[in-house]
């Protein structure tokens, strides 16, 4: 299967208007495509979107909350009344947080971070799906980490009530993007490739900022000492993850920067994966037999 070239390409792209994300904005303005810019600062966005255009792409910002599943669906909808095609699907907007926060959904009440980093990504898929198809060759990248091998799923604790803990919460959510990303490849037609990537440790992200306690003063410290990588590092990683032709035939591939890695083994695990998906379907209220 061939890959077509970003120029003229739809790309939505969450988490869009800093850090990495807005990193890979530019970029893809750079290949003269066009981003639908999603994050929650009007004014980061509109300085996105003109960096974009001054590049040479175009495109549009919708300002979203994706703690918010009814926000997911009103940006699905902008983008499925403005375009009949959407190229790339880029799940990059990403939550960590020092203390617990619970949300409601139509599921029941979970904990926040799970559902920006992973149940928005998930319904925000399920509604842009036909117009991945119609685009299709087409590609869906979620932003995961490395961190995923530490996580817990603890499904039979969505708010986390027992325990919580900041770093324990984020790594869940990234554990989750792996095994989400994973199964879609597996019930995706063969034009339609989903792969998850792990950016490295980028401090200047912004990622942090409201993580506490000593993980979060570890970063701090290493965002002073130049420890990791760049945003522009990884924002051009995204991109290739997003773009390059060779990944066309990764579907379901994990990447370490750009090169293709076994995750944890539990990705592996069938069973794991189904328990996840449509325990998911079930807190954001859609059928769980998707793709149909």
């Amino acid at each position: 299967m061939e890959w077509k070239t970003l120029d003229d390409s739809v790309v939505v792209l969450t988490g869009a208007t800093s850090g990495i994300g807005r990193a890979a904005a530019e970029r893809f303005g750079d290949l003269g495509a066009e981003v639908v810019l999603v994050g929650r600062s009007r004014d980061r966005g509109v300085e996105t979107l003109a960096e974009v255009r001054d590049r040479g792409g175009d495109g549009i910002f919708v300002r979203a909350d994706l703690a918010r599943l009814d926000a997911v669906r009103a940006l699905a909808d902008e983008v499925t009344e403005r375009y009949d095609e959407v190229d790339v699907l880029a799940l990059n907007a990403a939550l960590s947080l020092p203390d617990r926060e619970v949300v409601e959904t139509p599921g029941g009440p979970v904990e926040r971070v799970f559902l920006v980093n992973h149940l928005a990504p998930y319904l925000l898929t399920h509604e842009l799906l036909g117009r991945l198809e119609s685009a299709a060759p087409s590609r869906v990248v979620v932003t995961s980490s490395r961190v995923h091998r530490r996580g817990e799923l603890r499904l039979d604790d969505p708010t986390l009530a027992e325990e919580y803990d900041a770093l324990g919460a984020y790594a869940r959510s990234k554990l989750a993007n792996v095994l989400f990303s994973t199964e879609l490849a597996a019930r995706l037609p063969s034009d339609v490739t989903a792969l998850a990537y792990h950016p490295g440790f980028v401090p200047g992200s912004g990622l942090y900022r409201e993580t506490g306690g000593a993980f979060g003063l570890a970063v701090r410290l290493a965002s002073r000492l130049g420890v990791g990588r760049s945003v522009a590092e990884s924002g051009e990683d995204l991109v290739y993850a997003a773009g390059a032709p060779e990944l066309a035939v990764e579907s379901g591939a994990y990447l370490v920067g750009r090169d293709p890695t076994p995750p944890d083994s539990r990705v592996g695990n069938d069973a794991l994966r189904r328990r996840l998906w449509d325990e998911s379907a079930r807190l954001v209220d859609v059928e769980p037999d998707w793709p149909a």
